[in-house]
């Protein structure tokens, strides 16, 4: 009887060693990716704290993690477009009351980054990325695309209005 006793708990421990093993097992494998995951966030955190430390180039200002260039020069839009990409850039897309506030202390007229696109029920305004518009600043009636025409930032008080692409003013640049 005491052997079927010694045997009975030999088998009872020896379910539990491995159990035990198994979730042993378990916890290497996740701490293994634990640790995976905490190397690919750590070079996410390098990688953003170099672009937060990056050099303002010279000409440019920073807004956030972003630069952004005025011209003095007067081009049509298209003509804007193509210098702001000279410059590794494109031209500025608005996407914040903050942004807005930022990019209206340039004053003056300058493009910006929206253009009227055809679209099967008539023209709706888009950013030169291709996203459609979700913020808005447009100065009372100004609000309506039609053919031809791009974004103007911004009126004496600080709102959007709008010109015919081939009409020359300054321009804007985000990168």
């Amino acid at each position: 009887m005491e052997d079927a006793l010694n045997k009975s708990e030999f088998n009872k421990l020896h379910f539990k060693h491995n159990k035990l093993n198994h979730s042993y097992n378990e916890l290497q494998t996740e701490h293994q990716e634990t640790k995976r995951l905490n190397s690919q966030l750590q070079e996410e955190v390098k990688k953003l704290k170099e672009k937060i430390e990056e050099k303002c180039p010279e000409g440019w200002m920073r807004f956030g993690s972003k630069f952004y260039f005025k011209s003095t020069e007067k081009k049509t839009w298209s003509e804007s477009r193509r210098a702001c990409q000279d410059k590794g850039a494109d031209l500025v897309m608005i996407n914040s009351k903050e942004e807005q506030e930022f990019v209206s202390k340039f004053g003056g007229h300058s493009w910006i980054g929206l253009e009227a696109k055809q679209t099967s029920g008539g023209y709706e305004w888009e950013w030169v990325d291709g996203s459609a518009l979700t913020e808005t600043f447009w100065a009372e009636g100004w609000s309506d695309p039609y053919s031809g025409y791009r974004g103007v930032c911004c009126d004496r008080d600080g709102k959007w209005i709008y010109s015919s692409y081939s009409h020359s003013t300054t321009f804007i640049c985000e990168k």
